[in-house]
């Protein structure tokens, strides 16, 4: 595995010196506040960051040593080429794994396979990560739990995420988590956490702790010297101090030039191991060559090997080279494990190898004989890359890649070299390394032995430049490799409508190129038609033959979507366009529907790559809804998603605030900074779509404003472009926009488009949108009439924010006719509704206009709002709708433990005692 458990800072063997703790009062005050916040109920996480021997592992033995009361576990990151996946987090679990039984079932179901328990799908790591989280939660319930991960920098990318997942959301379990970390980072997971920065020490604690260890009667100019160039650094200075003679440390011998630092300390350490004699040098390479660092099969190993393991392991323990706790085995000083193993020459190294292949763990057995081998072998080949499938199941797509890698290299046939470099391209890819994957695929290409495996590996170019947010290279690559997958029309078409997904993430010109090409391919039948067949055929036709050809198969889409039977991969597949489909017909059930099941689904089978797109979207719904509350939730979740997963290139560095429900509020210049922020960031990766997204939010907090021309402007552009769903969401607005700035022609051609295309969908939404517009454009009882018909569709619809601006329009159009009593009632339905659903410009107009007819309206007092922070108002509306304490912790990717935390102080604030008493209350507000 890529982690080693200890379990404390006891090592066997020969005494070793203590390390006083000098100065590190920052430090130990820091770690003695998360100790204090575990023993007081609630949680802490600190990351000790720093160079190599700069005290961080002095500093987490401190943690250890001042917490007997409390339960602890340790385990410490290893460097090593191959990095077993979810490695380190298994032996941090391991001693708690029996409690897993008690897990909800998707969460067990993906530990169990993360750990290679069971086989299944790949595990997402954000599933994986509350699982985790779960877990230690219950662990701590009997007693306080302290976590301590040394040299956290080493862990196995899977474990790495996963412990960032898990330290961001300790609040209320009694845990304590505290890693250190080196310098220069490369684990970015621990970025967002507590972090101190450990440097070197003070100088006259760097010169008392020289002296500890060096003895009497140095020399200044020695010791200053020495000082120079450790930078302090404490193991340096043991280091150092404990190796020069005492001729040299007095000054009258020289020191060596230059000191042995850095690689040269690597150096020292290496020397050291050469010390020992020759079978416990043996031993000492064989556990630098084993990832796991197992006792058991090190053992069986070294009697391969000929060596007594008992008296060699003795040997390296006393001399300080190696520490033992229970069945691992670990260096004391991680640079003595580097020095070893490169130090070592390449004949050593493979009998190493060869020895704990044929001994050691079964999983490791292909890595170790294939770095054993000197000549190319099929049959091992083979056996590495079933070992990489391995680990690809369990989402182990780092691990994938080095024994795909491996294979490759020992494959002897060159066209099935190649195929195997196009699932190491894959595996890269998957690894989060796009360019990597792409500089595999450059040298495998003109190698490929068929035009299916060409096919293959051009699709597979195509989803690594989408992955890097190169949209419009993606579609033209991608459309390129459906038209080659002559013998399979599923695969053709699938990829055909994956080419035309990036181009609408592109922008229009090149989404109206690839539909064209996409023309192709004749219409299936609906009643023989995929989900697929369906979506291809409604956007190629949406973007050639025009709207009305596209409502049938798109209707057709969003029902198959919407199917009790529905296969859950393919809806994971297709929800994303399918929402675009039901938006742009203005189904408002549909869209809020496929919202829905789609962040379901994706939270059931961990699919948190999509989870992110699937919350905003359903958060933008909502908002049209006027379920600001909910809308925020699902924001806030989609956040927490992106901890973990980077997410699609569609959400941007621009997704913290909802623009949406910003604009719907009144917030409207953060409406229009969001907005405006994502056309910036869209349009300098040239991605027109989400650019288009927003210019809508920029163009809708404009409106509200009253800066009309701007409004209109860009609202213009959003509908010349025409994507789908966003152009319908902007036609109503650029028709009130150009009503309002006094250009009734471009009102009436916006008009003109939104009525054909209400039409045709026939939706309520649409027809009300449509009605609405028409009032805005005509004058008398035409206007009435229409404003009357719109408020009929509206009614009918769950989109509760265009009802209500549709009431006061209409209340205002009757102030003007003078005629106050109706306008009355019109504003305070429209302020009503506002006033609801926090809308507090909105309302704040509606009452404006209100006073305007002599009639005051009565704002609601502060006090008689819930006074919840948004974290306990989430809990408890989920709580008063009868979801368990788990149920709760898996929708909000918490603890059971914090969400009982919040809820018991919900139920202080509201004065409630009982779920019943909380869900009238709430409902009573």
């Amino acid at each position: 595995m890529a982690a080693e458990e200890h379990a404390g800072p006891r090592r066997a063997g020969r005494p070793e010196p203590e390390f006083a703790l000098v100065d590190r009062e920052t430090e130990r005050a820091a770690i003695d506040r998360v100790l204090g916040a575990v023993r007081d109920g609630l949680s802490g996480t600190l990351v000790l960051r720093g160079a190599p021997g700069i005290g961080k592992t002095t500093l987490l033995r401190y943690a250890v040593h001042t917490s007997p009361d409390l339960l602890t576990c340790a385990i410490a990151g290893v460097e090593s080429e191959i990095r077993m996946e979810f490695g380190g987090l298994h032996h941090l679990l391991r001693p708690f794994l029996p409690l897993a039984e008690e897990l909800p079932p998707p969460q067990r179901n993906a530990l169990r396979i993360a750990f290679g328990e069971e086989t299944g799908p790949p595990p997402e790591r954000f599933l994986v990560g509350l699982a985790s989280l779960t877990l230690l939660s219950r662990a701590a319930e009997s007693r306080p739990l302290l976590c301590v991960v040394d040299d956290a920098h080493w862990l196995d990318p899977e474990s790495a995420q996963v412990l960032g997942f898990v330290g961001r959301r300790l609040h209320a379990d009694r845990i304590g988590l505290v890693a250190a970390v080196g310098e220069p980072a490369t684990r970015q997971v621990f970025e967002q956490l507590p972090t101190i920065t450990v440097d070197g020490l003070p100088d006259t604690d760097a010169r008392g702790l020289l002296g500890s260890v060096a003895g009497k009667g140095l020399n200044a100019q020695a010791v200053d010297r020495i000082l120079a160039d450790t930078h302090n650094n404490p193991l340096a200075l043991v280091e150092l101090g404990s190796t020069y003679t005492a001729d040299q440390l007095s000054g009258r011998a020289a020191l060596p030039e230059p000191l042995p630092l850095g690689q040269r300390l690597q150096e020292h350490f290496l020397h050291q191991v050469r010390g020992l004699h020759a079978d416990a040098q043996v031993f000492t390479l064989l556990v630098a060559a084993d990832p796991e660092r197992e006792r058991a099969p090190l053992w069986r190993a070294a009697v391969r090997a000929g060596i007594d393991p008992d008296a060699a392991s003795a040997e390296a323990a006393w001399s300080g080279v190696l520490e033992f706790s229970g069945s691992s085995v670990r260096f004391r000083y991680p640079l003595a494990r580097s020095a070893v193993y490169y130090g070592a020459d390449a004949a050593e190294r493979r009998r190493a190898h060869q020895v704990l292949g044929e001994a050691g763990n079964p999983e490791l057995r292909a890595w170790h004989l294939s770095a054993a081998a000197t000549a190319p072998d099929e049959q091992l080949a083979a056996e590495l890359q079933q070992a990489a499938e391995r680990a690809a199941a369990r989402g182990g797509y780092a691990a994938r890649a080095a024994l795909l890698r491996r294979a490759a290299d020992l494959t002897p046939d060159d066209g099935h070299r190649a195929l195997r470099e196009v699932a190491l391209a894959e595996a890269t890819l998957m690894a989060g390394d796009p360019p990597g994957a792409q500089t595999v695929l450059d040298t495998v290409a003109p190698r490929l032995p068929d035009p299916v495996a060409r096919g293959f590996a051009q699709a597979l170019a195509g989803m690594i430049r989408f992955a890097q947010g190169e949209a419009a290279e993606a579609a033209r690559i991608l459309a390129k490799a459906a038209q080659a997958f002559e013998h399979d029309d599923r695969l053709a078409r699938d990829t055909m409508l994956g080419a035309l997904e990036a181009a609408i993430w592109s922008g229009p010109v090149l989404t109206r190129e690839i539909a064209r090409l996409a023309r192709a391919f004749p219409p299936v039948p609906h009643a023989s038609a995929s989900i697929g067949d369906l979506l291809l055929e409604g956007f190629t036709a949406r973007f050639t033959l025009g709207y009305e050809a596209s409502v049938q198969p798109f209707r057709a889409a969003v029902t198959a979507l919407l199917a009790d039977d529905l296969d859950p991969a393919v809806g994971l597949r297709w929800f994303s366009l399918g929402a675009a489909a039901a938006g742009s017909l203005w189904d408002d059930k549909a869209t809020l529907d496929i919202s829905d099941r789609w962040a379901n689904l994706a939270r059931a089978a961990g699919a948190f790559t999509t989870l992110p797109v699937a919350l905003a979207f359903h958060a933008v719904s909502d908002a049209m809804a006027g379920d600001f509350r909910e809308a925020d939730a699902r924001w806030a979740g989609m956040l927490e998603v992106l901890t973990v997963s980077p997410g699609p290139a569609v959400l941007g560095t621009n997704s913290r605030s909802n623009g949406v429900v910003h604009a719907y509020r009144g917030h409207l210049a953060e409406a229009r900074e969001t907005g405006l922020a994502q056309v910036r960031e869209s349009t300098a990766r040239s991605q027109g779509g989400p650019a288009d997204i927003g210019r809508y939010i920029a163009a809708m907090a404009d409106l509200f404003a009253g800066d009309h021309e701007t409004a209109m402007a860009g609202a213009q552009t959003v509908v010349d472009n025409d994507p789908a769903y966003t152009a319908e969401g902007t036609l109503p607005e650029l028709v009130e926009a150009a009503v309002r700035a006094g250009h009734r022609e471009v009102a009436a051609t916006a008009y003109a488009t939104l009525s054909e295309r209400a039409l045709a969908a026939g939706t309520p939404w649409g027809l009300g949108l449509r009605s609405r517009c028409a009032a805005l454009l005509a004058e008398g009882a035409e206007a009435e009439n229409a404003y009357l018909e719109s408020i009929g569709h509206l009614g009918r619809c769950d989109m509760v924010v265009d009802l209500a601006r549709t009431h006061l329009l209409y209340g205002q159009w009757l102030r003007q006719a003078r005629r106050r009593r109706d306008a009355r009632h019109e504003l305070r339905t429209a302020y009503e509704m506002f006033a609801a659903i926090g809308a507090e410009r909105f309302a704040g107009q509606a009452a404006a206009e209100l006073r305007a007819t002599g009639e005051r309206t009565r704002t609601r007092a502060p006090e008689t709002a819930l006074d919840l922070t948004p974290q306990e108002s989430r809990i408890a509306d989920l709580a008063a709708a009868g979801a368990s304490n788990s149920e709760i912790a898996a929708n909000l990717f918490i603890s059971p433990s914090t969400v009982d935390y919040h809820l018991r102080k919900v139920f202080r604030k509201l004065d409630v005692t009982s779920r019943t008493q909380l869900a009238a209350r709430l409902a009573s507000n």
